[in-house]
């Protein structure tokens, strides 16, 4: 719901070149039913209109009393224009209440606003009649009242922080493809630079290929011209002298 309430030293309102209502000093209120408002809407505008400081005191203080305070009028005029939007140039309405509902709406509106003050100093305009809207605004002081804060209405969904998998940086450089670990004999001989046995051993003269880890034994294995395995070639360390060739099982 929306309000437009304005402080008047006198208002009215006319429907076909006659006055329905009138109201000295106090308060003129355009009201703004809109097509999701709830009771709950309608009671907190009431409470603002009745309970809003926009008057002075005996002593010239400014913002000091309510209408109730003053003993001031009310005049309150169904306005369903407060909830338009445009479209181009054309307002469109549809945001307000429809017709049916809204009038019974407004009316439970203003039996609470009498409720909540006095029903004589609450006077109302006709609901769906093209009316003329006469006031004298006092200052001029005008308010801006809605049921619904506009951060609310009009928040949008704060962005997700989540990262994925597929959007995540990659540790590697170059074209940002991570590189498997070596598992080729070839492989590891490119990565692992190869070991050359001690001066004085037998097989300092061998050319030594490749290294495997077996079991936690480190095998030295030398491979002939043919590129085969020469048993006498291959030593085992940690065992004790075996040559049976089951080093690896």
């Amino acid at each position: 719901m929306k309000a437009v309430v304005q402080r008047v030293v006198n208002a009215s309102v006319a429907v076909d070149g006659q006055t329905i209502s009138s109201i000295g000093k106090g308060l003129l209120v355009l009201v703004g039913i809109d097509r999701y408002d709830e009771p709950s809407d309608a009671t907190q505008i009431i409470k603002k209109v009745l309970t809003a400081r926009l008057f002075d005191d005996d002593q010239g203080g400014m913002w000091k009393k309510s209408v109730k305070d003053i003993d001031g009028e009310v005049l309150c005029v169904s306005q369903f224009t407060l909830l338009a939007n445009f479209k181009g140039s054309k307002p469109d309405f549809h945001e307000s209440m429809s017709t049916i509902p809204g009038k019974a709406y407004y009316t439970s509106f203003m039996d609470e606003m009498k409720k909540a003050y006095h029903p004589s100093k609450i006077k109302d305009g006709q609901f769906g009649a093209m009316m003329q809207v006469s006031l004298t605004n006092d200052g001029p002081v005008t308010i801006l009242l809605s049921s619904r804060s506009s951060t609310s209405s009009n928040s949008t969904p704060a962005p997700s922080t989540t990262v994925s998998r597929s959007s995540t940086p990659s540790s590697t450089k170059g074209k940002g493809k991570s590189k498997r670990p070596p598992e080729t004999p070839s492989e590891l001989s490119s990565v692992v630079p190869p070991v050359q046995p001690p001066k004085n051993s037998a097989i300092s003269s061998v050319d030594v290929a490749s290294i495997s880890s077996i079991t936690g034994t480190i095998a030295s294995v030398g491979l002939g011209p043919s590129g085969t395995v020469r048993e006498g070639d291959v030593q085992v360390a940690g065992t004790r002298g075996s040559r049976d060739g089951d080093h690896g099982e």
